[in-house]
């Protein structure tokens, strides 16, 4: 069985190492440390830090990983597996393992190098996606590849219910690599210098809906930032994040933003078409339909968005 420290941060490296720790190896967990959350900015866990503590897994939270240099050595590591930790490791770390570092990276290299993979494919309105096991190196997501698989994007994803199956995905190839060739440093093929792009983080107010956009655009954009930081508009200086859209048409013309009540959605023009919105969230409130809403306060018009 091997030793491996497995680095990660989100939901999408929770599931990870949940679908991997059956096989009876030794982990050692590290994690980014607890963040403020929240209107009371109450220290948060990861949902790895989380999942981790409640199996009774061994786990770290650095500030700074060299803080745990004296910690990994004593560790004796088979195998470093980072997936969405959140940062570059460096060189001594990368060379400590004794098979090497390997990063689940969620796209298919060298296509969405970078910390938000999931996001930008959506956004892009990519058909697919996968997940990428590689070899890690100095650089970011330019390591040499061991295996990669596929995964469709379907019309309604958000990056949550994407993340979920990439997960999964995930997990089988690292499982499969084990299985395959063992303990050992697994052959990999350096990365096609071709179709290379990038998935940084997304701006500050990259998720304010702008409503001159056409229709499958902000029908994507609204899922690649669901559930965080989640799409927003304003109504009558409101903010209102938008959990769920879809394109209702591309042959109407109405007036971006003008939004008019269909049953309990909104039904909003935008450069191009239009957009249904079927459940919103004002700030500091749940989230409703926009008819549930906008009931009792009929005298608030016009109704756009902004």
């Amino acid at each position: 069985m091997a030793r491996i420290v497995f680095m990660g941060t989100p939901g999408y490296a929770q599931q990870i190492l949940a679908k991997i720790c059956d096989r009876g190896d030794t982990f050692l967990v590290v994690t980014k440390p607890d963040t403020p959350q929240g209107r009371g900015r109450r220290l948060s866990s990861s949902d790895v830090a989380r999942w981790a503590q409640a199996q009774g897994l061994d786990l770290v939270k650095p500030c700074k990983l060299k803080d745990l240099r004296s910690q990994l050595d004593a560790f004796r590591p088979d195998y470093i597996l980072t997936a969405a930790y959140g940062r570059i490791l460096p060189k001594w770390l990368l060379d400590l393992p004794r098979f090497g570092s390997y990063n689940l990276h969620a796209s298919l290299l060298p296509r969405w190098r970078g910390p938000n993979p999931i996001a930008w494919a959506i956004l892009a309105q990519d058909e697919q996606t996968g997940v990428t096991l590689m070899r890690m190196d100095e650089g970011v997501d330019t390591g040499p590849i061991v295996s990669q698989g596929r995964c469709a994007i379907a019309a309604d994803d958000t990056t949550a219910s994407l993340a979920d199956r990439l997960a999964e995905l995930a997990a089988g190839l690292w499982t499969g690599a084990l299985s395959r060739w063992g303990l050992t440093a697994f052959p990999a093929q350096p990365q096609s210098t071709q179709g290379v792009t990038f998935a940084p983080k997304f701006d500050a107010d990259a998720n304010r809906v702008d409503w001159t956009r056409n229709a499958h655009f902000l029908d994507a954009h609204i899922r690649s930032m669901t559930p965080d930081p989640g799409a927003y508009t304003t109504w009558h200086e409101t903010r209102l994040k938008i959990w769920r859209a879809q394109v209702h048409s591309m042959t109407e013309k109405w007036s971006p933003g003008t939004a008019v009540l269909d049953g309990n959605d909104w039904l909003v023009g935008t450069g191009m078409g239009i957009l249904r919105i079927c459940a919103i969230q004002p700030a500091g409130g749940r989230p409703m339909s926009p008819g549930a809403y906008v009931r009792g306060r009929s005298g608030r018009h016009p109704w756009v968005l902004s």
